[in-house]
C-alpha cells in the first residue's frame, strides 16, 4: 500500500467516521438521544470517562407510576406548563429555607437566602423533607387528582402541604386563617387542601369565613419515588374557570397535626432559625409557582424573592392562576423558554442517600435529583448542533454564580455556544470524586436535551473552577479544543512549589501538564492574588525551573498567561468576569481527537476507580498503566507514580509546528490593565509519509496504540522507534496479517498476535522494532 493511501485513505477514514474492525467503545447508542451531541471516534476508547455516554438512569421521582398522570416532566425549575389536560409546576431544588430571619438575605457567597433550618433528626427529615420539586393537578370528569413530589421523603408522615384555592378570586371573602394553621395568613382562602403523607383532608369556607365541610380525601405515598398523591372527588370540590391557588410545604407536627414552627435553635423535633428580624417565624419551608426568583439573571440563591415574602407572612404575594377551563379543553402551553439562562434538573446514577447537609463535609447535596445552570443562545436551533462550553464554578460558590454575567455573554451569547454549570454536589467539591462525577453527568444530560456539536467544545471556570479548567483538561484533554481559567490555581487549595498543594500532590495538574500539548490554554491571573497566591499560577504558566517545576513554557505549548497586576481574588468577579479576549481566544474551540503528536500522563493516584473515573487515555493512546507505583516512579522524588507516553506518528505526513514566544496588553473588567507572555505555534511542516511510530515511554508497563487513528497501517510493514527507561509492553491495536513477524533491531523476537492486535515487548533503552508483514487473510 502506498504511502500517498496512508496520508489520505487515513484522513478519509478519521473524517467518514468508518468503525475499524479493531474499534472499541467506540461509538455510542444509536438509539439514545444523547449520542449525536456526544464526542464519537471512529475505533478506539472514547474520549471521557464513561458516565458520559451512560444510558438515563431510573428516576423514580420522575416517573408517572400512576396512570392520571402521563406528562414528561419539565425538569426547568420556576416554570410551568399545560400538556394533554395535565398541569405541571416545577420548583427548585434545595431551596427550602423558609423566611429570612436575620435580615441579610440573599448574597452572591451564599447557598440560601432563607434562615430556617431543620430538625436534627436526619434519619426522618434530612435536611430537606419539605423540598417540592413538582406539582401536578389531573382532572377528571367525576374526580382531580393532585401529586406532590419531594425532593426528600423518608417518612410518609414528615413533611405537611396545603393548597389554599381562592375560588371567587376576592381576597376578602373565604378565611384568611388555615384549619391547621402554618403561622401565615392566606387572605381569600374559599378552599383548602391539606396532605400531610398517611392523611389528607378538603375544607370549605362560606364567604364570610366559616368553615364548611370538612372531608378526609384518598392519599396514596410512594417513598421510593417520593411522591403524595391526593384524589378529591368533584362531589367535594369542583374547580372550573381560573382559580387562584398557593401551594405551600412545612413539617408536620404529630402532636397537634399542624405545622412545626421554628425555634432560635433546631433540635431532633423542631426546626431552628427563629431571629433577630424575625422571632416567631411561620412554619413554610418552601412556597410554589415562584415564577420570578431572580436566580436566572443574578449570583443569588433560588430562594431570594421567597424568603422575604415568607418573612412578612405573605404567602399568597406567590398565589397563581390555574386555568382549569384550558385543562378541560386540553389546551397546551408552556413557559419554558427556548433561549436564554434556566436551572435545569437531572437525575444522578450515584446513590449517596437523600437529603441534605449544608454543616457537613463534601457532598453536602446526596439526593439523586441536582441542578445545574444552563444558558442557550438566542441563536439556537434545535437540530443545529452548536458549540458548547462548561463554565464551572469557584469554591463556595453554587452552579448559578455566572448567571446574567457579562463573562456568559463573552463566553456564550458571543460565540453562539451553549454554557453549562454544575453544582457538583457542594461549593467545595474541587471537581474531583463525585464533583468531577457530577459535571459529566450534566454534560450527558445537556447533550439527550440539546443538539450539541461534540467537535467544538470549551472548559473554563473561575478560581475552583479555574482549577477544575486545569485538572479535567488535562486529564480528558480529547474533549476540548480550548479552556480558559481565570484566578484559577493548578491543584487542590494553595501551591507555592516546591511545597505540594495544600490539599494533597496528587490534585496537582503539574504532574501531568504534558497532556495539553494539543490543548491551548488562556489563564488570567490576580496580581495581587491573597486566595491563590500568583507564584503557584505563574509556575503552571512559565514555569518555576529553579525548583524543578515545568510549565506551559518549558514544554513550548500554546498559552496566553495574562497578569492583572492591580487585581485581587474578586476583582473580576466583582467587574462581571469581564474578560473580553475569552471571545476570540475560545473561537469555535475545534476538538482535534487524532493529532499526529500525543503525549500523555497517567497519575493513578489522580483517579477514582469506584466511580469510573479512570484516566489513563485520551486522543488515540489508552490503556496506560506504570511500570511501577512506587512513590517518585516516573515523576521523581516522593511525587505520585507516573506513566509518560510520548507518540509521534509518522503516518500523517505532517511534523511537529514550530513554536514561539510572544508578549501582550490589554484591558479585563473594563478599566483593568494587564499584561501577557504567550507562546504560539506556527505552521505544521510537511514531512514524508511513513508507517512509523515513535515513542518514548517513562515508567510505561503497558499502553495501548490504535493505529487505524494514529494514521498507522498494521498490513504493511511497520516500524516502531522505541526509547523506554524499562521493559513493558505496547498493544498495537489492529488487524494484522497471519504469519506476521517482529524485529528488534534486526533480530527475530516473540509478540503476540491475535484478531485485534499485537502485544510489542519493548525493551529498556533505544530501539527499533520491525513489524513484517505475514501471510494476507487474518
Amino acid at each position: 500500500m502506498s504511502r500517498a493511501f496512508l496520508a489520505v485513505g487515513c484522513a478519509a477514514f478519521l473524517a467518514l467516521g468508518v468503525v475499524a474492525p479493531t474499534g472499541a467503545s467506540a461509538t455510542g447508542d444509536k438509539r439514545d438521544p444523547a449520542t449525536g451531541s456526544l464526542p464519537a471516534v471512529p475505533s478506539g476508547a472514547r474520549p471521557g470517562p464513561d458516565v458520559l455516554y451512560a444510558p438515563a438512569p431510573a428516576a423514580p421521582q420522575l416517573e408517572n407510576r400512576d396512570a392520571r398522570f402521563r406528562a414528561q416532566p419539565l425538569l426547568v425549575s420556576g416554570h410551568e406548563a399545560y400538556v394533554k389536560g395535565e398541569y405541571l409546576y416545577q420548583d427548585h431544588l434545595f431551596d427550602d429555607y423558609g423566611a429570612d430571619t436575620n435580615g441579610q438575605g440573599g448574597s452572591s457567597l451564599s447557598e440560601r437566602a432563607g434562615d430556617v433550618t431543620y430538625p436534627t433528626d436526619a434519619a426522618r427529615y434530612g435536611g430537606n423533607a419539605a423540598d417540592l420539586v413538582e406539582f401536578r393537578i389531573a382532572p377528571e370528569r367525576d374526580r382531580v387528582s393532585y401529586r406532590f413530589t419531594l425532593n426528600t421523603l423518608l417518612q410518609k408522615d414528615s413533611t405537611i402541604l396545603a393548597v389554599a384555592f381562592d375560588t371567587d378570586r376576592n381576597a376578602a371573602t373565604g378565611t384568611a386563617t388555615l384549619p391547621r394553621d402554618p403561622g401565615a395568613p392566606f387572605p381569600g382562602t374559599d378552599e383548602v387542601l391539606t396532605v400531610w403523607g398517611t392523611g389528607a383532608e378538603h375544607v370549605s369556607f362560606a364567604p364570610g369565613g366559616q368553615a364548611g365541610r370538612t372531608t378526609k380525601v384518598e392519599v396514596r405515598t410512594d417513598l421510593q419515588a417520593n411522591q403524595i398523591t391526593v384524589t378529591v372527588p368533584r362531589g367535594v370540590s369542583n374547580p372550573t374557570g381560573t382559580v387562584r391557588t398557593t401551594l405551600a410545604t412545612g413539617l408536620l407536627d404529630r402532636a397537634t397535626g399542624g405545622w412545626l414552627r421554628p425555634q432560635p435553635v433546631a433540635d431532633a423535633d423542631s426546626p431552628g432559625g427563629a431571629g433577630p428580624t424575625d422571632l416567631a417565624p411561620n412554619g413554610i419551608f418552601n412556597l410554589g409557582f415562584r415564577f420570578d426568583e431572580p436566580v436566572t439573571g443574578a449570583n443569588t440563591p433560588p430562594d431570594t424573592a421567597q424568603a422575604p415574602v415568607l418573612t412578612r407572612d405573605e404567602p399568597t404575594r406567590y398565589a397563581r392562576d390555574v386555568d382549569f377551563a384550558a385543562l378541560a379543553a386540553k389546551r397546551d402551553r408552556t413557559t419554558v423558554p427556548a433561549t436564554g439562562t434556566t436551572i435545569r434538573i437531572f437525575p444522578s446514577r450515584l446513590q449517596l442517600g437523600e437529603g441534605r447537609d449544608l454543616d457537613a463535609t463534601f457532598p453536602q447535596y446526596r439526593g439523586q435529583l441536582q441542578p445545574y445552570s444552563l444558558y442557550v443562545p438566542s441563536g439556537y436551533r434545535p437540530g443545529t448542533r452548536t458549540g458548547f462550553t462548561l463554565a464551572l464554578h469557584s469554591l463556595g460558590q453554587q452552579h448559578w454564580q455566572y448567571n446574567g454575567s457579562t463573562g456568559i455573554q463573552q463566553i456564550g451569547e458571543a460565540r453562539g455556544n451553549i454554557v453549562a454549570t454544575s453544582l457538583s454536589r457542594g461549593p467545595d467539591g474541587w471537581y474531583q470524586h463525585e464533583a468531577e462525577y457530577d459535571v459529566f453527568e450534566m454534560w450527558n444530560d445537556v447533550a439527550r436535551r440539546f443538539s450539541l456539536d461534540p467537535d467544538r467544545t470549551a472548559i473554563s471556570g473561575y478560581s475552583m473552577g479555574g482549577y477544575a479548567t486545569y485538572r479535567l483538561g488535562t486529564l480528558y484533554p480529547d474533549l476540548f479544543g480550548r479552556a480558559f481559567s481565570t484566578v484559577g490555581p493548578p491543584g487542590d487549595g494553595i501551591w507555592v512549589p516546591p511545597a505540594p498543594p495544600t490539599g494533597g500532590i496528587e490534585t496537582l495538574s503539574n504532574l501531568w501538564l504534558e497532556n495539553a500539548r494539543n490543548l491551548p490554554y488562556l489563564n488570567v491571573a490576580a496580581g495581587a492574588d491573597q486566595l491563590v497566591p500568583i507564584v503557584g499560577p505563574r509556575a503552571q504558566n512559565v514555569g518555576a525551573p529553579e525548583v524543578g517545576v515545568r510549565g506551559f513554557e518549558q514544554l513550548g505549548y500554546r498559552y496566553r498567561f495574562a497578569v492583572v497586576p492591580g487585581a485581587e481574588h474578586f476583582t473580576i468577579a466583582l467587574r462581571s468576569y469581564d474578560v473580553p479576549m475569552a471571545t476570540d481566544f475560545l473561537g469555535e474551540s475545534r476538538v482535534d481527537r487524532n493529532p499526529h503528536h500525543v503525549s500523555f500522563g497517567y497519575v493513578p493516584a489522580a483517579d477514582d476507580a469506584a466511580l469510573g473515573l479512570v484516566h489513563d487515555h485520551a486522543y488515540w493512546v489508552s490503556g496506560v498503566r506504570p511500570g511501577s507505583t512506587a512513590p517518585g516512579a516516573g515523576s521523581g522524588g516522593t511525587q505520585p507514580a507516573k506513566a509518560l507516553v510520548d507518540a509521534f506518528s509518522h503516518g500523517f505526513g505532517r511534523g511537529d509546528a514550530p513554536s514561539s514566544p510572544g508578549t501582550g496588553a490589554g484591558v479585563v473588567g473594563g478599566v483593568l490593565p494587564y499584561t501577557e507572555v504567550n507562546r504560539s505555534w506556527g505552521p505544521e511542516p510537511a514531512i514524508p509519509v511513513a508507517n512509523r511510530l515513535d515513542l518514548r515511554l517513562t515508567n510505561v508497563g503497558t499502553a495501548a496504540i490504535d493505529l487505524a487513528r494514529a494514521c498507522l497501517d498494521p498490513r504493511r510493514e511497520l516500524t516502531v522507534v522505541s526509547t523506554a527507561d524499562r521493559t513493558g509492553t505496547v498493544r498495537l491495536v489492529g488487524r494484522f496479517a497471519e504469519g506476521t513477524r517482529v524485529l528488534q533491531d534486526g533480530r527475530p523476537v516473540q509478540a503476540t498476535v491475535d484478531r485485534t492486535g499485537l502485544t510489542l515487548p519493548v525493551a529498556a533503552g533505544e530501539h527499533t522494532y520491525t513489524i513484517l508483514r505475514g501471510k494476507p487473510g487474518r
